[in-house]
Order: structure tokens, then C-alpha cells, then sequence
């Protein structure tokens, strides 16, 4: 990793990769021991050649500590709150408690993105594992052979550990012309092994740029 870091959180993005924010870079949790904090996010992109796969992003401002906290949100965004290395609520020194919140926007989402970004018109509310379903969207660019629709569960996180945290990344066909729109077939997870009976957010991703999540009911 290129940056020294304790006490991070990481988030798994609708692309498929994880960023790395929050923590520090000394100390340890609790008790006010944490120090030099850690403002610098870094993403993750495993399919890239060795050597090149961390990239540092912007710095936020705001030092997220122990009991900090991160996770991803519906339109791509990744929420920042917490931080609170004392016994109890403590609003002096130099790293107070902390009860501003903020997010955290990926590189995806910039203005110059924002034609690769496309809109799920139509999907299914519920699904079943194996089942063949079909997702609408339009989009004002896109790009063959760089479409996925990915599966990402609503995790909660506490103690830079998120339980439940898992994307799939659906077998599709497609896209398809629809009159304006674009047509996908998807086939669900298989079973609960894959990825447990939940409420998930769907992604459609173009050209590394996703739309914004439509929440869909996995069933048994």
C-alpha cells in the first residue's frame, strides 16, 4: 500500500473496487492514541498490472479515527461518519468526537463521466436464485463490451470490519437495443452460497461509471 494506515475501513465500489479511507497513520484505537490521521483514500484496482494498482485520491479534511465509520450509498457515494478515540463524548483536544458527516465522491462521478453514466429504467423488485430476468436503462454512451450489472449487499460497518459486505457480478447478454433504450438479460446468483437471501443494490456499470443503484429482493 502506498500509504502507512491503521484503523482503515474499506468499501467495495459498484465497479468492483475497493477504496481504502479513514484511519491513521500512528497510534492505535481508543484512549486517545491515535495520531497523524490518515486523510488520503486510496482505490484498489486488482486488475491492473503489478505496481500500478493503488492510486491515492483526494484528501478529505476531517481525521476519522477509532470509531469512524464508511459505507457505500445508493448513488455511488461512499458515507463518511464518526470518529471518537475517547471514553466518552470529548469536544476539546486535538482530535474531538466527531459528529459531522460527509461523502466521499469517486472518480466515476465527475461531470466529464456523466455520459457514460446510465439510468436503470426498468428491473424486477424480487428475484429467485437461477432466474433469468431483464434490466432496461438508457445511457447517452455506450460502450460494447464494458457493461456489468453487479449485485453489492447493504453492509453495516463498526470497528473498521464491514459484516455482510459482497458484490456479485451477474452473468448478463446484452446490451440490447430497445427503441431509445438498452435491453440486458441477467441470471441471479445461484444459490445462498453465492450470495444470501437480502435486499441489494443493483448496479449497471459502463464504461467504469455506474448508475445509480435500484434496490432489489433476492429470495430463496
Amino acid at each position: 500500500m502506498p500509504l502507512v494506515r491503521n484503523m482503515g475501513d474499506m468499501v467495495m465500489l459498484p465497479t468492483g473496487n475497493p477504496i481504502i479511507i479513514n484511519g491513521a497513520q500512528a497510534g492505535s484505537q481508543g484512549f486517545g492514541l491515535a495520531t497523524n490521521p490518515c486523510l488520503t483514500p486510496v482505490l484498489y484496482q486488482p486488475d491492473l498490472p503489478l505496481g500500478s494498482r493503488f492510486t491515492e485520491l483526494t484528501p478529505g479534511t476531517i481525521p476519522r479515527l477509532y470509531h469512524s465509520t464508511a459505507n457505500l450509498l445508493p448513488d455511488g457515494r461512499v458515507l463518511l461518519a464518526g470518529s471518537n478515540s475517547h471514553y466518552y463524548y470529548t469536544y476539546t483536544g486535538e482530535y474531538p468526537t466527531e459528529l459531522a458527516i460527509e461523502a466521499f465522491s469517486p472518480g466515476y462521478l465527475a461531470a466529464d463521466n456523466a455520459n457514460f453514466q446510465p439510468e436503470v429504467v426498468k428491473a424486477p423488485k424480487t428475484v429467485r436464485y437461477g432466474e433469468y430476468f431483464e434490466v432496461v436503462i438508457t445511457v447517452t454512451t455506450l460502450v460494447g463490451g464494458e457493461v456489468d450489472v453487479n449485485l453489492v449487499s447493504a453492509p453495516f460497518t463498526t470497528h473498521s470490519f464491514s459484516q455482510g459486505q459482497r458484490l456479485v457480478n451477474l452473468a448478463i447478454t446484452g446490451p440490447e437495443p430497445d427503441g431509445t433504450n438498452y435491453k440486458i438479460g441477467c441470471t441471479s446468483p445461484p444459490s445462498g452460497n453465492v450470495a444470501p437471501p437480502s435486499y441489494y443494490m443493483l448496479f449497471v456499470v459502463n464504461n467504469g461509471v455506474p448508475s445509480e443503484a435500484h434496490w432489489i429482493h433476492l429470495v430463496a
